[in-house]
């Protein structure tokens, strides 16, 4: 292995260094388009078949925590736990997809681009009991790309995740999760794989999307805008989730 790639491979494990299996983003919205975004045909959960009725949305909420959370379930022992800390933004339990809460947090066009064809919203109250046991996940990387163009244009992530660097001087990290099956070599080993990108110009920073246009060219957004029906067909959107932490919620 050449030495500038072991460095990169060192930077990219001291972000997941002490990771479990939770992701915390930032808030109520990012968790909402993570949801939302979910229920695409190419997404992370639909590749294990977790994507359900596409037009019954679930926001399930755990009290005991008070957090809003997914559960992506892998080909492992473990689940990943991506969550929000929130008091609940209704005290219904079944919402239309015209109800004013939604505008609280998403814009007119991301609701009406993200909200096609799901009528119905119901949030159920539920305590997973077994996030309580939790098991330490080993990362590894699968494909770490030399630009952001190679990675968008090649894996075609809808949703990338973005670890933040905490000094500028050094890069943030952009991933998604790797559902290649991996087989352990031991009984009690738990192996998530990643495809990353090392960002030193910290180009996703206050963007939420990224657009791929037909040249293979990339546009920074802070939100969707109104577009045509042709442009919508000529580009693909990435959704861009900033982690907060990666603590328990408990």
């Amino acid at each position: 292995m050449s030495k500038a790639l072991d460095t990169k491979i060192k930077i990219v494990n001291e972000f997941f260094s002490g990771f479990t299996n939770f992701i915390e983003l930032e808030n109520f919205r990012s968790f909402l388009l993570l949801t939302l975004t979910s229920q695409g045909p190419m997404n992370i959960m639909a590749q294990l078949g977790l994507s359900g009725d596409k037009s019954i949305i679930n926001l399930p909420y755990n009290p005991d925590f008070n957090i809003y959370y997914q559960k992506l379930n892998l080909l492992s022992s473990s689940s990943i736990v991506l969550y929000t800390k929130s008091d609940p933004i209704t005290s219904e339990f079944v919402l239309e997809k015209k109800d004013e809460v939604f505008k609280k947090f998403l814009s007119s066009n991301e609701i009406d681009s993200a909200f096609r064809g799901k009528e119905k919203f119901i949030f159920p109250k539920i305590s997973d009991c077994s996030i309580l046991e939790a098991s330490k996940l080993n990362i590894k990387i699968d494909d770490l790309f030399h630009n952001l163009e190679s990675f968008i244009s090649y894996a075609q992530p809808n949703i990338l995740f973005v670890f933040d660097a905490a000094e500028s001087s050094k890069p943030d990290l952009l991933f998604t999760f790797n559902m290649t099956p991996q087989f352990p070599k031991k009984l009690d080993e738990n192996i998530l794989q990643v495809d990353a990108y090392l960002d030193y110009d910290h180009s996703t920073k206050d963007v939420n999307y990224l657009k791929r246009e037909a040249d293979f060219s990339l546009t920074y957004l802070k939100e969707i805008k109104e577009m045509s029906n042709a442009e919508l067909y000529k580009a693909s959107f990435s959704l861009i989730l900033h982690i907060k932490s990666v603590n328990k919620p408990f």
